[in-house]
């Protein structure tokens, strides 16, 4: 029956195969954990030598379920305010694989004691790859379903703006720019990749010497469907131990939803954070769909692992509170 119920589904995006207007980039439900995945301005902000993964898996249990893997690591040179780093993300669903390599660099301006704006790209390849043998079509000889795995190689740009200081953060970002420019028409993928735009800020406010609340958001808009918007509401326990709830809705202010689903798609996210050491952190997130378009019946489970190596050298005195 899971089988069945997703390959309803898949037929129905196979419906709108040239004109698909769903969000095309992965969810990261713990964006506010791993900003490197989303914004290449943050590269450095750390100042140290910070390692992360990431994993995704949507509709637990049901056979080819969207899933994502992430892995990046970057760090700093104080003498230039550069920051580096590299990111590789892999994104399946189905019999359409997409995968992706990028370098990044940020230069981070410092405007006072505790305040800085940095400027990122990140640079990289993709590789976006459907395996027709995976699928099933209900004519034999459908021509428009490819023999074999058929793939295409292309390049891609991101760019980003990160203003931040101990207490706030801001980040713009816009990824696929190469996108605009390039010939997709071949056949040979299932969605056309596109620019997304995201938007995201946030708050460290302290309660109390042992108990912090940092609120943020994030929201994304690719210009062609309905918007997301993510609120997230964590607290922070001895700078060790996070707990928040962050509640993900489509905002379809252009009217540009297909049907009434997309325009209600809507979740509520549970989210844990642990330092299980003063390097080592570990998150969980839960996703849990209260309408649109998501079979409800399933679960999305979000795991990340982060290590940030001691610091050689900080020249920073503000705190890295995001």
């Amino acid at each position: 029956m899971k089988r069945v119920k997703f390959l309803i589904i898949i037929g129905l995006v196979a419906l709108s195969f040239t004109e698909l207007m769903g969000q095309q980039v992965p969810q990261f439900s713990q964006y506010m954990f791993n900003p490197l995945f989303i914004n290449p301005a943050y590269t450095g902000y750390k100042e140290q030598l910070y390692v992360q993964s990431y994993y995704r898996k949507q509709w637990a249990g049901v056979e080819g379920s969207p899933e994502t893997l992430a892995l990046g690591a970057d760090g700093f040179l104080p003498n230039q305010n550069l920051g580096f780093g590299v990111v590789a993300v892999l994104d399946r669903i189905g019999a359409q694989k997409t995968s992706g390599f990028y370098g990044n660099v940020a230069y981070h301006l410092r405007l006072s004691e505790s305040r800085f704006l940095s400027f990122g790209v990140g640079i990289g390849i993709v590789n976006s790859m459907l395996d027709g043998a995976m699928l099933q079509p209900g004519d034999s000889d459908d021509p428009t379903v490819p023999i074999g795995k058929n793939q295409v190689m292309y390049p891609d740009f991101k760019a980003g703006l990160f203003y931040y200081d101990e207490n706030f953060f801001l980040g713009v970002a816009v990824d696929n720019l190469m996108s605009p420019l390039l010939d997709f028409d071949n056949g040979d993928m299932i969605v056309e990749p596109r620019s997304h735009f995201n938007l995201s800020a946030g708050t460290w406010i302290d309660i109390s010497s042992n108990v912090a609340f940092r609120p943020s958001f994030m929201f994304m808009d690719d210009f062609r469907s309905p918007s997301r918007l993510d609120l997230n509401a964590s607290f922070v326990f001895l700078e060790k131990f996070w707990l928040g709830a962050s509640y993900r809705t489509a905002v379809d202010y252009a009217d540009r939803a297909l049907n009434d689903q997309l325009k209600k798609n809507t979740s509520i996210i549970g989210l844990i954070e642990i330092y299980i050491t003063e390097g080592l952190r570990v998150g969980y997130a839960y996703d849990h769909s209260i309408n649109g378009f998501d079979p409800r019946s399933f679960s999305t489970h979000d795991i990340s692992i982060g290590y940030l190596f001691p610091a050689k050298r900080i020249k920073s005195i503000s705190p890295r509170n995001f």
